[in-house]
């Protein structure tokens, strides 16, 4: 059997260690077991609205956040805490736009706006590249060519994307923003205090640490938790369907771990 210690989060061990946080965390795999084929049962009750630009944005926008709620999961139960808190940003910055555009549908145009916005500056970077074969491979696809016509297609048009703090506000999320997002923002930056999921102090010691972890394992899954619910929630009701009592019962198990694993921590 492949160790930790040769290859990492690749190895057999960190396979079998799953069966560990499973057992540890029998009553969170459990709920999320139940959850997650809600929401794929869900997404085949959709009908995809190719007509319907705003639906079909925020209906992409749910199927992405499953994912992403499924890849927090796989990565959870092999202890891969930072990869985690990542991921779960991810999910709070999707999270943010889709119910935001559920709420307030005239802000379509500024998710719109993001997305040209996005594309300038894409094209822009690739004005700057240094290496010779990028340069080459700009030339080659015309990306200058792309640029210049993209800027002169904007040239009169004021843009107005929005930051993800204003996002949240609009969703009436501001809370998550101010407590997860800023939080797990530190994680995709490597900030200085995310460097201490790689530090593993004793009494004794304090060595810098590889591998599976399961520190602040439970608030990095009642975040995901929610991004899903809230997500599914402005989903269902944008196509016009009420699941709020079934999403009620899953909310009230949540409230059952969240004293388990925080207010009697």
């Amino acid at each position: 059997m492949t160790k930790i210690e040769i290859d990492g989060f690749l190895s057999e061990e960190s396979e079998i260690g799953r069966k560990n946080y499973h057992n540890n965390y029998k009553d969170i795999f459990d709920l999320t077991k139940e959850i997650n084929r809600f929401s794929m049962a869900f997404l085949q009750t959709l009908k995809i609205n190719w007509e319907n630009t705003h639906k079909l944005i925020i209906h992409t926008l749910c199927l992405r956040i499953i994912e992403h709620f499924q890849g927090t999961i796989l990565m959870l139960e092999r202890g891969m805490m930072s990869q985690s808190k990542v991921l779960a940003r991810a999910m709070l910055e999707i999270v943010f736009i889709l119910v935001a555009l559920q709420k307030k549908p005239d802000l379509f145009q500024c998710y719109l706006d993001q997305h040209e916005d996005g594309t300038k500056k894409a094209l822009k970077a690739a004005m700057q590249f240094k290496d010779k074969n990028l340069r080459a491979s700009s030339k080659k696809h015309n990306l200058e060519r792309h640029y210049i016509e993209k800027k002169n297609f904007l040239k009169d048009k004021e843009l107005n994307p929005l930051a993800p703090k204003q996002w949240a506000i609009e969703a009436d999320l501001e809370d998550f923003y101010n407590l997860y997002y800023v939080l797990y923002s530190n994680s995709i930056h490597s900030n200085l205090s995310a460097l201490d999921d790689h530090v593993d102090e004793s009494e004794d010691e304090i060595n810098l640490a590889f591998g599976p972890s399961d520190n602040f394992f439970y608030e990095v899954y009642q975040c995901c938790f929610y991004v899903l619910v809230n997500a599914i929630n402005s989903t269902a009701i944008s196509y016009d369907q009420d699941i709020s009592k079934q999403l009620g019962t899953f909310i009230e198990k949540i409230k059952l771990l969240d004293k388990k694993y925080i207010l009697e921590s």
